[in-house]
């Protein structure tokens, strides 16, 4: 089996794979306990989704495509200053703020 898509943890790649289900595409998540070891083993240690039907390739990207797009498209971080900006502007549109550590 191929990986298909490489989730941010074990909850994303759960979400994902209950997503590919809901559309009839069966997949399996890999790797998932290597998880716990980031950072101390010197491997990849991010879940990965393959496929059991290699024919679900194109559908399945497809719909992670989607997946992506909805996950970064309305995500956005608020400034100091008030102002929303998007999650990929690293520095507020209006004041020029850096922005701040979003996973501390």
């Amino acid at each position: 089996m191929t990986p298909i898509y490489a989730a941010a943890d074990p909850v994303e790649a759960e979400i994902l794979r209950a997503y590919l289900a809901d559309h009839q595409i069966d997949s399996i998540i890999l790797g998932a306990a290597l998880w716990g070891a980031g950072g101390e083993l010197p491997v990849n240690t991010y879940p990965q989704l393959a496929l059991t039907d290699e024919r679900d390739t194109e559908r399945a990207r497809e719909l992670l495509r989607r997946y992506e797009h909805r996950r970064f498209s309305q995500a956005t971080w608020q400034c100091p200053c008030g102002e929303a900006n998007p999650i990929t502007f690293d520095l507020c549109w209006a004041c020029s703020a850096e922005r701040p550590n979003l996973l501390a």
